[in-house]
């Protein structure tokens, strides 16, 4: 039909790119199921955009050389951020997700939304600082707690208060004239791992957050589960006595102090205390300390069960253990492991963190470049069927 605007092929095309790295014509055309013809339209705006590039490609006799597409590392920027907690960390990206700079930086004050949205700005500028800022075309930001990610605002947080009912993404973008995405900061830790983690090229993925506070970010194949109050992986609240006042970060200290006292050793509540944190605990454990040791075995069982819950709820292929409570503890992963084996159908593989505290900025950095992909300018017409896509390719926007 005359007039009748086409499908804009590009974002298909630039997806089959960054998960094979390069291709010929035939094999786009063959992958994504688009004509020979589509694909090489589709290609020239690309080639236009700076996103890709042809390169010649050596064979043996003679005839013109085979050429291969390749996406263009510097043909786009991204900038991924980390907003857990009063530290907030950034990257800068490029095309294929390769980082090219680490910043971080304090949060000033976590109740004072003026005051953090000026610390992200910083932490935005400090990243980008030297590099063409016209190549940058997008940022993505988790942010611990609930957010809507389809609205781009954050309906609670705990850690960054100031943040409650903002529209981060809408500020953020009018702050720095660049598109931006915001979602949970466990989910995109999830998202982080299956892009390049622990659970690369698993489409149905559990991260659990184990750190101060728990909770989890979940991906159904390649999709991100965020809920109907976009609140799901809110494991803390998990049994009939909460999660998170059982194995969190937060509550062993005093579950170490109050079975201290229970056991009439007051005298040493007052000699531990000063800095006493759930690492402190576990060294005490480790260490031969009887009351530690049944404070280490309970998070840990707790821990395990609380795998395991997920686990029959979701059936995914990984369940991917970060946060502080399991940086640098396997045997955490091995306990975790023989429950679930034992528990569910179809065990899922338990694994520690890859990433350990990038995995959130390498989601992010996911998050921003699946948005470039998605909304590029000066869209190309095409015609034909839309393009298959790979179901185990992350579907984040």
């Amino acid at each position: 039909m005359k007039g009748k605007l086409q499908p804009d092929h590009r974002a298909a095309l630039l997806d089959l790119l960054h998960e094979r790295s390069a291709l010929s014509r035939a094999e786009m055309a063959e992958a994504s199921g688009l004509s020979p013809a589509t694909v090489s339209r589709t290609l020239a705006s690309l080639i236009r955009a700076g996103m890709v590039r042809e390169v010649p490609v050596a064979t043996d006799g003679p005839g013109r050389p085979a050429r291969i597409v390749e996406l263009r590392p510097e043909g786009a920027l991204v900038v991924g951020i980390d907003a857990g907690g009063s530290m907030l960390r950034g990257v800068l990206a490029d095309l294929v997700g390769t980082v090219h700079r680490r910043v971080a930086r304090s949060a000033r004050d976590p109740r004072d939304a003026d005051a953090l949205l000026a610390d992200l700005g910083a932490l935005f500028d400090a990243a980008i600082a030297g590099s063409d800022r016209e190549r940058v075309l997008a940022v993505a930001a988790g942010i611990s707690g609930i957010v809507d990610h389809a609205r781009g605002r954050v309906r609670m947080s705990p850690d960054l208060p100031g943040l409650d009912g903002v529209d981060v993404a809408a500020r953020l973008a009018a702050a720095l004239g660049v598109p931006v995405e915001v979602d949970n900061d466990d989910l995109l830790a999830a998202v982080g791992e299956a892009a390049v983690g622990a659970a690369r090229g698993a489409s149905d993925v559990v991260f659990l957050s184990l750190g101060y506070g728990l909770g989890a970010g979940i991906l159904v194949d390649g999709r991100p589960l965020r809920g109907a109050g976009h609140a799901a992986g809110a494991i803390g609240a998990l049994g009939s006595h909460r999660m998170d006042e059982r194995a969190s970060g937060r509550a062993i200290p005093g579950r170490y102090l109050s079975a201290l006292a229970h056991t009439g050793r007051a005298a040493d509540v007052a000699a531990v205390q000063p800095g006493l944190d759930a690492r402190a605990v576990f060294e005490l454990a480790a260490a031969g300390d009887p009351v530690a040791r049944f404070v280490s075995e309970d998070v840990t069982a707790a821990i395990a069960a609380m795998a395991s819950d997920v686990a029959a709820v979701v059936d995914p292929e990984v369940v991917v253990l970060g946060g502080g409570l399991a940086a640098n503890r396997p045997q955490l992963a091995d306990a975790v492991a023989r429950h679930v084996a034992t528990s569910v159908p179809f065990p899922p593989r338990v694994v520690v963190s890859a990433l350990e505290g990038a995995a959130v900025v390498h989601g992010a950095v996911a998050l921003a470049l699946a948005h470039v992909r998605s909304h590029l300018p000066d869209a190309a017409t095409g015609a034909g069927p839309t393009p298959r896509r790979r179901p185990t390719a992350l579907q984040l926007v």
